[in-house]
């Protein structure tokens, strides 16, 4: 029997692995049936876990976090469904806010121009959209000014 070493992966990661580390077709698929069988892969749990991770450890936006599962072979009406769950449309707003208001701390000594462009730059390389910077940078400044 193949073995994986348990690091999370999705069926597509570890069908490539083991197609990479040179094993014939019927004993990957025997070892990918036998894996999901016993829950020991699961693009469902493998998801959910990925979502939660990238909220917690490493946020990005909902886009940025379903090209990713794309690129770990989760099918998309499963990309979908998770992303509806465990990460609603209304938790990337409050997690863009989050961001940007920590961010905003640490640049605040600069010039407004120069500070608002490198929030926008910073939330545009985690994946949020032009219409959702521009809202939370606006909102974010706005409560700077307040707290000046």
């Amino acid at each position: 029997m193949l073995l994986l070493r348990y690091r999370p992966r999705s069926i597509a990661e570890a069908r490539q692995r083991m197609t990479e580390q040179g094993f014939d077709h019927d004993m990957i698929e025997a070892a990918i049936q036998q894996a999901v069988a016993t829950d020991q892969l699961d693009d469902a749990a493998f998801a959910k876990l990925w979502v939660r991770d990238r909220m917690w450890h490493h946020p990005l936006s909902r886009a940025a976090i379903s090209q990713e599962l794309r690129g770990k072979g989760i099918h998309p009406d499963l990309i979908s469904g998770t992303l509806s769950s465990e990460y609603p449309a209304v938790r990337e707003i409050e997690l863009a806010t989050g961001l940007a208001e920590e961010r905003i701390r640490r640049i605040r000594g600069i010039s407004p121009d120069k500070r608002r462009n490198r929030l926008m730059a910073f939330l545009a390389r985690r994946g949020f959209s032009q219409n959702l910077i521009y809202q939370v940078v606006k909102t974010v400044e706005k409560d700077l000014d307040h707290d000046d």
